[in-house]
């Protein structure tokens, strides 16, 4: 199964459709939902107006999503040469990883913010060759002050993406200043927005509130298999990236630097961001896919690659359909 996966096909795009329904075979009995948090103004204002859809319309608009983000990641990696030969195993991993916590399984602020995640690796890729660095820098910039300005929980990528910046280019106090006001400028205009009508007290609800705690969460067996699944195929799959990234060149080989950084910055982030729990964590499937895809690359067992698979298959629907069931069960309550 995963073998077709590895293939070169335009029917590449209709298996992952075939994956995302397969993944998300739940839907038919629990249709996804839009999960909107007050205190994310801004966003709860743009995803508002899509909860008063219908149940079909929303489960359609969720596919779509993850499918475009899964092939738009996948595309980035092959393009950048980050795989020796184009493939859909990290969009195979991307939509397999989405089904892992039922909550991921929803429209969320989480699921919005990694598109501009999968965006903000697109522009760091790009960066190592580019002949025009200042734009590019407060591009980046401004993207990562706009992903923390929506969501505070991002607020670990203005360091993961200056440390990705330092990794790619030679530092350059000009440089530095450039990705800092393009950092700060979507503050500039959001503290000029609520001065201007008399509410510049509501700006440190826009700010991150770091604090250490322990989240909890309503089903632990769902959190321990989506948490062993992900940390053991990105552990294994960095061990078969390192057995073989002097296949790849220097641009491919400081871009893997850069995703295992965002991998290892955003996993802990329900830990010491007040207010977020684990559906947060989503932020973190897009570089997750990215490291167990080399498993499911590099590795020759088909048997092996095919029974890992459907485990995780399985897995899915475990974790979807006991969700279900304690819902179900704390309803009739």
């Amino acid at each position: 199964m995963v073998s077709l996966f590895k293939e070169r096909t335009s029917a590449g795009v209709f298996r992952l459709i075939i994956l995302s329904i397969v993944v998300h075979v739940h839907f038919f009995v629990a249709a996804p939902t839009v999960a909107i948090d007050a205190q994310h103004p801004i966003m709860y204002a743009l995803l508002q107006p899509l909860s008063k859809l219908p149940a079909i319309i929303i489960a359609l608009l969720f596919h779509i999503i993850i499918i475009i983000q899964a092939l738009r990641l996948n595309y980035i990696l092959g393009n950048n040469r980050l795989f020796p030969n184009t493939n859909f195993t990290t969009a195979m991993c991307y939509i397999l990883f989405t089904g892992l916590l039922p909550a991921w399984s929803n429209i969320s602020v989480a699921l919005i913010i990694n598109i501009f995640i999968i965006w903000l690796i697109d522009l760091l890729t790009k960066l190592y060759n580019t002949h025009h660095s200042g734009k590019a820098i407060f591009d980046i910039g401004l993207l990562t002050g706009l992903s923390i300005l929506l969501v505070p929980a991002c607020a670990p990528l203005a360091i993961i993406v200056l440390l990705a910046i330092l990794i790619l280019r030679a530092f350059k106090v000009n440089e530095l200043f450039t990705y800092i006001i393009g950092c700060l400028l979507p503050y500039y205009f959001l503290s000029a927005g609520l001065y201007y009508l008399d509410k510049i007290n509501l700006l440190p609800s826009y700010l991150p509130k770091l604090t250490f705690h322990l989240p909890g969460f309503d089903s632990e067996a769902s959190l321990f298999t989506m948490a062993i699944s992900i940390l053991t195929l990105s552990f294994i799959g960095f061990i078969y990236l390192q057995s073989n990234i002097g296949k790849l060149v220097i641009m491919a080989r400081k871009s893997w630097i850069i995703i295992t950084i965002l991998f290892i910055f955003l996993a802990p982030i329900p830990f010491f961001i007040k207010g977020y729990n684990w559906p947060i964590t989503l932020f973190v499937i897009p570089a997750a896919a990215a490291l167990a895809a080399n498993l499911f690359y590099y590795n020759k067992n088909k048997i092996f690659l095919s029974i890992l698979f459907w485990l995780l298959i399985f897995i899915n629907w475990f974790n979807s359909f006991d969700a279900i069931h304690y819902l179900t069960r704390a309803s009739s309550k």
